[in-house]
């Protein structure tokens, strides 16, 4: 009986002029949407190729001097963070966070950094990607397909004639819920994930992370399909339950998030990075000028580079080391502070998402996506530990005031990102997906539980 309504109820939804349009809106911005994504991810991998073969700021070709402070300090290494599994599909935080540093035996310096491959403005006006159109138009579109299961029906009077049939009412609702599923969740499923397909190359986790944003859509979609079977069962006219809808959206996906925005920046408020950064330059400034001072003082005592000699160039490196630590210190002080600050908003933004399921399956797109905080604080963890390695390298050559071989200079340590695989996606995402998935059942459980005292 089910497969029956089922089919039955597919017909009739289809050939609806409106119900029509929805699913072509929807399709349309999910093509764009993917689209778009795909030609980001394919500029951001030729990115990606040029700057990792680029002798401006990567090794690509024997540098003009090999003097070891010039290599180890001038011309650095490049450590740059390949594009996300499923960049095409969220964007994320990956045009805020840099996804490159230039290392040097200095310091590692991510907070005031000049070098930012997106534009300013565009940061600013963010992007359209699949992420957005399945968290802010996929739950509108449920609702404007499911605002009217049996409201108009029950007023006309014609569903008592279908109750009249060898057919409850539950089983009725059943199949209709089962046909605007379906509607709207191939095509928020297929179209992204084979537009991923191309743009992923066939990475080794792409099908388990393609699995995961599939289950995370599928019980996003289900929390609002449940909302709307509620909101159906309370007997009120179709344009009532358009109108309460509407509000719901608003409320959960508008109102909420900024709220928990607001409340965030109110008890935890963000310095800019424009600030840290004037801030990181003032506590440098005096580390900066005492060693200066210092290795002026020694440029005075030795005038000629003929009365230095080798145990004089050492010293010579020995109180830059000192001055370029001094300034790394007071940097990182800085930096300190303002990671801290931010580490208080994630945690507290982690507590306040379960007010808005929006909230949740943004975290967890984005995550599975590769475009999460996440990723980018492995990667600046990864870039730290190479910067370690790369001054554990140089400086013994620096203070000796070496000139490397070409052997020394190609057995420098090259840059090689270790992603921190799936599992550790599989720990994060786990907690937000059951509870989505428990609120589905929750809201599907007490939608058919209400419409047992559904007034005909």
């Amino acid at each position: 009986m089910i497969r029956l309504l089922v089919r039955h109820e597919w017909h009739v939804l289809t050939s609806h002029a409106v119900v029509q349009l929805v699913v072509f809106v929807f399709v349309s911005a999910l093509l764009a949407a993917t689209l778009l994504g795909v030609a980001r991810d394919v500029r951001e991998r030729a990115t990606a190729l040029v700057f990792s073969t680029s002798g401006e700021i990567g090794r690509g070709g024997r540098p003009p001097s090999l003097r070891a402070d010039a290599v180890a300090n001038e011309r650095g290494s490049l450590a740059l963070l390949p594009p996300a599994p499923l960049g095409a599909l969220a964007i994320g935080q990956s045009d805020v966070y840099s996804n490159y540093f230039k290392i040097t035996a200095r310091s590692l310096d991510g907070l005031v950094t000049g070098d930012q491959i997106e534009h300013p403005l565009q940061v600013a006006s963010g992007q359209f990607d699949v992420a957005f159109v399945i968290l802010f138009l996929y739950p509108l579109l449920i609702f404007a397909v499911s605002f009217d299961l049996t409201a108009s029906e029950r007023d006309r009077g014609t569903l008592r004639m279908v109750l009249s049939q060898p057919v409850r009412l539950r089983e009725v609702v059943a199949g209709r819920m089962i046909v605007r599923v379906v509607l709207l969740l191939v095509p928020a499923l297929v179209v992204p994930l084979v537009a991923g397909l191309i743009a992923a190359r066939v990475e080794p986790s792409y099908v388990e992370r393609a699995l995961a944003w599939s289950l995370a859509v599928a019980v996003y979609a289900a929390v609002w399909h449940g909302i709307a079977l509620i909101v159906n069962a309370g007997g009120r006219s179709a344009p009532a339950n358009a109108l309460v809808l509407a509000g719901i959206w608003l409320l959960l996906v508008v109102v909420g998030p900024s709220t928990v925005n607001l409340l965030i920046g109110t008890w935890y408020p963000m310095p800019s990075r424009v600030d840290a950064a004037v801030q990181a330059r003032s506590a440098t400034q005096e580390a900066s000028v005492q060693g200066s001072r210092e290795l002026g003082q020694f440029l005075q005592d030795h005038p000629t580079s003929g009365n230095v000699g080798q145990e004089g160039m050492r010293q010579f490196a020995l109180l830059q080391a000192q001055r370029d630590q001094r300034v790394a210190d007071r940097l990182q002080s800085v930096e300190a502070a303002f990671n801290d600050q931010l580490a208080r908003q994630q945690r507290l933004t982690s507590r306040l998402s379960v007010l808005s399921p929006t909230m949740i399956a943004q975290g967890v797109l984005l995550d599975v996506a590769g475009t999460s905080t996440h990723r980018f604080e492995h990667f600046r963890f990864e870039a730290a530990a190479f910067q370690r390695e790369w001054r554990a390298y140089f400086e013994p050559r620096v203070l000796d005031a070496a000139t490397l071989t070409p052997e020394e200079y190609a057995r420098a340590p090259v840059f090689t990102y270790q992603d921190e695989g799936t599992g550790a996606m599989r720990g994060r995402i786990l907690a937000p997906i059951a509870t989505l998935t428990v609120l589905a059942l929750l809201l599907w459980w007490a939608g058919f539980r209400r419409y047992e005292g559904y007034q005909l």
